[in-house]
C-alpha cells in the first residue's frame, strides 16, 4: 500500500513539473472595450495574460486595418489568504495587461486578428475579435475641413494643407485620425508659417504618429455660424502625377450632450436648499467629425531641357552666400554661409561645393546637413584656399522648376571678393634666429661683423691655448656627466610640461561646465558667441591647440585619436556649426535652438571628461 502511495506521489510530481514545462496554467486573450465604433473613433484593446507577470511584448504586425497607440503595461497581480474550518489557505494569481488604442481606417467589418504572445519562450495567440466600423455622420455643432491653396499642382510642388476644426459646443478630450500624413502617394511637413510657441494659452498639442502638432485656437464663422476653432497648416507634396483624392480625416471628441440629476447613492441629495450636492452634472458623448476630401491635380514635370543638376526642387527659390574672413593666407580656414530661401526648404541640399568652386579652394568630404525648415535654410562649411592670388569665391548654383513660367531655372549667388596670400615658409634658418645682415654695422676702430668672402672656408688650425693636449681640451668640452644631467634635466622639462598640460586639460572640463551655467538662455545672439567661444577655448586646452580660430574640421582628427565617439563628434559639430549659423545668419535666421546646443555642449563635455 504505501509502494503505491509513493508511486503516486512520484507520478502527481512528474505531471506537476511537466505541466510547469509546458505552460501549464498560462491563458492568453483579447478584449475590447466595445465591438461596434464609428470611422475615426478610438477603442481601448486590452491583452490580457494570466499565470505570468513578464511575457514579452505581443507582435502587433498583423493588425493592417487600424492604427495602433500602445498605451503600456502592468502586473495584473494579486494574492488572498483564507482559512477554512481552520485551514489556512493561500491564493496567488499572477498577471499582466498590455494597454493599446486602436483607431479603424476604414468602414466596414473589420476583424482585429489573433495576436501572438510568447511566454517563458511557448508561444500563445489571442481569439480573433470581429469589429463593425459605421460610417461617421456630419452634425451642425462639429465640423472638419481640409483646405488646399491650389487645385493643381506640379510633382514636387509644395502645396499648402490647412487643416481646420470648428467646434460648437463645449468638449472634452479629442482625437484627430490623419490617414493623410501616412499616405505614400503623398510627403508631408510642416507648414510655412513660423513656429507656434507652446507656451501660448492659445496653443493646443494634437497627438500624431510623428510627433505632436501645434495647433491653434481662434474664433470663425462657417456657413454663417460662429465656432471655435482649432487650426494647423502642412506642406504637402504629390509624389506621382494624376488625379489625387486626400484621404478622409476625422476628429472624435467627448461633446457635452446634456445635464443630469446626480442623486445617484449620495445620502445628503436633495437635502439642502437648490440641491447643492445633487445638482445637475454635466453628460458627454462620443462625437465623431467627418472631414471634406479635396482632389489635387498633379502635373508631370517636363522632361524637356531639364539640367543635370536639378534634384526635384519645384518653386521659386534664391540663393545667398557669404564668407569670413575675406583676407586670408593660402591654407586658412573660411566659413563660408550659404543660405537658400523657397516655398519648402526641409529637402534641400547644399550645392556641390567641390565642383562650383574648382581647384583653388579645398573642400572637406563631408557636407554640412543644414539649418532650419520652413522657407529658409542655412548651411555653414568651412573651405580653405588652395593657392595665393585667387580673387573671389565664385557664384554658387542651384536649379529648381518655377511652375509659374512652367520652365527650368537656376539661382546664382554673387562672387564673393576675396584676398588670398602665400603662406609664409618657416626655414631652418629662421627657426634658430640667424642675424639679418642688413642690421649689422662695422664699429669704427672695431671687429668688422660683416663677414664674407671666400676666406671664411679656409681650413684654420685650432691652437691649443692651455697646453693640455687636443685628448684633454677634448674631455673637458663633452664630459659625459654633463650630458646625463642635461638628459635628466630634459625628461624632467618634458614630464612636466606633459603635467601642465593634463593638468590644463582636466581643468578646462570644469571652466566650461561653470560657462555653460554661466550663460543665459535669454542672451539672444550674445549667448551664441559666448557658448561658440567656451567651447573653443575648452577644446584649445584639451587639445593644446590655440583656440581663437578653431573649427570642427580642425578638431575632429585630434578628438578622434583622443577616442571620441561619432555620436560625441556629431554633437560637437551641431554645436560648433549651430554657433556659427547664427554669428552670420543671426540668431533668428540661422541659429539652432539655443537651450539645444548648450545642453549638447555639456553632453560633449561629459563624453569627453
Amino acid at each position: 500500500m504505501r509502494l503505491l502511495r509513493f508511486v503516486g506521489l512520484i507520478c502527481l510530481m512528474l505531471a506537476c513539473s511537466l505541466a510547469s514545462a509546458f505552460g501549464a496554467g498560462v491563458s492568453v486573450r483579447a478584449v475590447v472595450d466595445r465591438q461596434q465604433v464609428v470611422l475615426g473613433e478610438g477603442l481601448a484593446l486590452e491583452i490580457q495574460v494570466e499565470g505570468s507577470e513578464s511575457p514579452k511584448e505581443p507582435d502587433l504586425s498583423a493588425i493592417t486595418d487600424f492604427s495602433v497607440v500602445s498605451r503600456g503595461g502592468q502586473q495584473n497581480s494579486s494574492e488572498s489568504v483564507s482559512i477554512i474550518n481552520g485551514h489556512l489557505e493561500r491564493l496567488s494569481r499572477r498577471g499582466y495587461v498590455f494597454n493599446y488604442q486602436l483607431t479603424p481606417q476604414r468602414e466596414g467589418r473589420l476583424v482585429i486578428p489573433p495576436l501572438t504572445v510568447v511566454v517563458d519562450k511557448q508561444s500563445y495567440q489571442t481569439q480573433a475579435i470581429p469589429i463593425l466600423v459605421n460610417k461617421p455622420q456630419e452634425s451642425e455643432d462639429f465640423k472638419l475641413r481640409l483646405g488646399l491653396n491650389k487645385e493643381q499642382a506640379y510633382v514636387g510642388e509644395p502645396i499648402v494643407l490647412t487643416v481646420t476644426w470648428y467646434i460648437g459646443k463645449d468638449v472634452k478630450g479629442f482625437n484627430f485620425n490623419l490617414p493623410l500624413l501616412n499616405d505614400p502617394r503623398f510627403s508631408v511637413s510642416d507648414g510655412p508659417g513660423p513656429a507656434l510657441d507652446p507656451k501660448r494659452d492659445e496653443v493646443v498639442r494634437i497627438p500624431a504618429p510623428g510627433g505632436d502638432i501645434l495647433a491653434e485656437k481662434a474664433r470663425g464663422v462657417l456657413n454663417g455660424n460662429n465656432y471655435l476653432t482649432v487650426s494647423f497648416s502642412k506642406t504637402l507634396t504629390a509624389k506621382e502625377p494624376g488625379r489625387l483624392t486626400l484621404p478622409q480625416a476625422t476628429v472624435s471628441c467627448q461633446a457635452l450632450s446634456g445635464y443630469t440629476q446626480g442623486r445617484g447613492h449620495d445620502p445628503f441629495s436633495g437635502f439642502f436648499p437648490n440641491d447643492f450636492f445633487g445638482g445637475p452634472r454635466q453628460v458627454y458623448r462620443t462625437v465623431v467629425a467627418p472631414s471634406n476630401q479635396p482632389t489635387l491635380t498633379v502635373l508631370p514635370l517636363p522632361s524637356q531641357g531639364r539640367p543635370a543638376d536639378f534634384t526635384g526642387l519645384v518653386g521659386a527659390y534664391s540663393l545667398a552666400v557669404t564668407a569670413t574672413p575675406t583676407q586670408v593666407k593660402v591654407g586658412d580656414p573660411i566659413t563660408l554661409t550659404v543660405q537658400v530661401a523657397g516655398p519648402a526648404v526641409a529637402g534641400v541640399k547644399l550645392p556641390d561645393l567641390a565642383r562650383e568652386l574648382g581647384a583653388d579652394f579645398k573642400v572637406p568630404d563631408e557636407m554640412a546637413p543644414g539649418e532650419g525648415s520652413g522657407v529658409l535654410k542655412t548651411f555653414t562649411q568651412t573651405i580653405r584656399a588652395s593657392k595665393a592670388g585667387v580673387k573671389e569665391i565664385p557664384s554658387l548654383h542651384l536649379s529648381y522648376f518655377n511652375p509659374a513660367s512652367s520652365r527650368y531655372e537656376t539661382a546664382s549667388s554673387q562672387p564673393v571678393p576675396l584676398k588670398v596670400s602665400a603662406a609664409k615658409t618657416v626655414t631652418l634658418q629662421d627657426a634658430y634666429g640667424a642675424p639679418d645682415k642688413r642690421t649689422l654695422k662695422t664699429a669704427a676702430g672695431g671687429i668688422n661683423f660683416n663677414y664674407e668672402g671666400p676666406e671664411l672656408l679656409e681650413n684654420q688650425e685650432p691652437v691649443d691655448s692651455l697646453g693640455l693636449g687636443r685628448g684633454a681640451e677634448a674631455a673637458l668640452v663633452v664630459p659625459p656627466a654633463l650630458w646625463a644631467i642635461f638628459g635628466l634635466v630634459l625628461v624632467a622639462v618634458r614630464r612636466r610640461h606633459r603635467d601642465s598640460t593634463s593638468r590644463r586639460a582636466r581643468q578646462a572640463g570644469r571652466i566650461l561646465t561653470a560657462e555653460l551655467n554661466r550663460i543665459s538662455e535669454g542672451a539672444g545672439g550674445e549667448g551664441y558667441l559666448a557658448l561658440g567661444r567656451a567651447l573653443r577655448d575648452y577644446l584649445g586646452a584639451k587639445l593644446n591647440r590655440n583656440p581663437a580660430a578653431l573649427t570642427y574640421a580642425d578638431v575632429e582628427p585630434g578628438l578622434a585619436a583622443l577616442g571620441a565617439g561619432p555620436e560625441c563628434l556629431a554633437r560637437l559639430r551641431q554645436v560648433m556649426e549651430g554657433c556659427e549659423a547664427a554669428k552670420y545668419a543671426g540668431p533668428g535666421l540661422g541659429g539652432a535652438d539655443f537651450g539645444r546646443l548648450v545642453e549638447l555642449a555639456r553632453r560633449v563635455a561629459s563624453d569627453l571628461g
